[in-house]
């Protein structure tokens, strides 16, 4: 009995894995972000002030990895990541009723001469839908306006006057350039009685909890909507997340999804031509543009139906690289500050990393941070 007793002993121990090292560990996990987080170091020596890079899907950020000691929480000017901000508080406006016409509002509507009559010949006839999408019919930027010691009204008076003799018929062409934002956010101005930091700080910043840091930088009374935008990655994500859950932050609707879509339609009309677009200067792309972001397809041609749009994006002429995947799967952003006009560097990146990222997202990541 008692040898009998100590078998079965035995074999009830041997097999609940008892008797030592015969049983290994099981090995870790694969980490399901190697490519990609190879992929960001490869590319690092593009990136001397260094760079973050975080991806998200709708549920939370299921990547950040910080190279060259930039983080997401270093605030810094994101240039042209600006203009998709820009272009939602716009909408916010549009959404509250603000403007009498909708997207539709001319400037004629809202804007005055400093003698008091309203725009007239093709400037009147520009709607804030013009503007958002840069196909006002307006060629150049006006150095004047950005004189940080005026006022925004001053500066758009400026513009009124140094282009009503030579501006194109509406949607004629699309003009990449800060002007066509400031005479949106003099007519959001003119629309609530409101200067267009307290506009920002009530549709945008404070819902989403920005940091008084956080504003749009360019001399008090007269700022560069387009392009003056300071914030953090961690703030600017949480625009993103927005953006990528189809106007929702968190449990509220932030911006409907009428208003999204017409965010990201195509700007262009049928007549429309290209006069500018850093992305044609730097590689020959023609992407079109939608209000306040970028078309992107994977060919760097205008969307078509055998060449679908891929990303919704704003990149700015530091390297900010913002993007939404078009079929809703995932966000990303590149943060980092370089010296002006390298936004390549940025945009070659994020080519790269997109099906890096989804081979990435098929093996189910987990959230790493939530955002609200």
């Amino acid at each position: 009995m008692r040898q009998g007793g100590w078998c079965l002993g035995l074999a009830l121990l041997l097999s609940c894995g008892g008797g030592g090292s015969s049983s290994a560990p099981p090995p870790p996990a694969a980490d399901p972000w190697a490519s990609v987080t190879a992929a960001v170091q490869a590319a690092q020596s593009q990136f001397p002030g260094g760079l973050c890079v975080e991806v998200a899907t709708p549920d939370g950020v299921v990547y950040s990895r910080s190279f060259g000691g930039f983080t997401n929480q270093d605030s810094v000017l994101v240039a042209s990541g600006s203009k998709w901000v820009t272009s939602t508080v716009i909408l916010r406006l549009v959404a509250a009723g603000a403007f009498p016409h909708g997207l539709d509002t001319k400037t004629s509507d809202l804007l005055a001469d400093p003698g008091g009559a309203p725009w007239a010949g093709n400037m009147g006839q520009v709607t804030l839908r013009h503007l958002l999408s840069f196909t006002s019919g307006i060629s150049g930027d006006d150095a004047a306006s950005e004189n940080v010691l005026i006022s925004l009204r001053a500066a758009v008076d400026q513009i009124y006057s140094d282009f009503a003799a030579t501006a194109s018929a509406p949607g004629s062409y699309f003009y990449y350039g800060s002007t066509h934002m400031r005479i949106a956010a003099r007519m959001a101005e003119v629309a609530t009685g409101k200067p267009w930091a307290q506009i920002f700080a009530e549709q945008l910043h404070d819902p989403m909890g920005w940091s008084p840091d956080s504003i749009y930088s360019g001399g008090g009374p007269n700022p560069n909507p387009a392009g003056g935008l300071r914030c953090t990655g961690l703030e600017y994500m949480r625009f993103l997340m927005m953006q990528l859950r189809g106007g929702r932050d968190g449990s509220a609707v932030f911006l409907s999804p009428s208003l999204v879509s017409d965010q990201r339609t195509d700007g262009y009309g049928p007549a429309t031509t290209l006069a500018y677009s850093p992305y044609q200067d730097a590689a020959g792309w023609t992407y079109h543009y939608a209000l306040g972001n970028w078309l992107e397809t994977a060919g760097g041609t205008p969307p078509a139906p055998g060449s679908p749009v891929i990303r919704y994006s704003s990149t700015g002429t530091f390297g900010w690289a913002p993007w939404v995947a078009a079929d809703g799967t995932c966000a990303g952003l590149v943060m980092t500050k370089q010296a002006a006009g390298t936004i390549l560097p940025s945009e070659t990146l994020k080519a790269q990393l997109d099906p890096l990222i989804r081979v990435a997202l098929a093996q189910h990541p987990p959230v790493i941070r939530t955002v609200p």
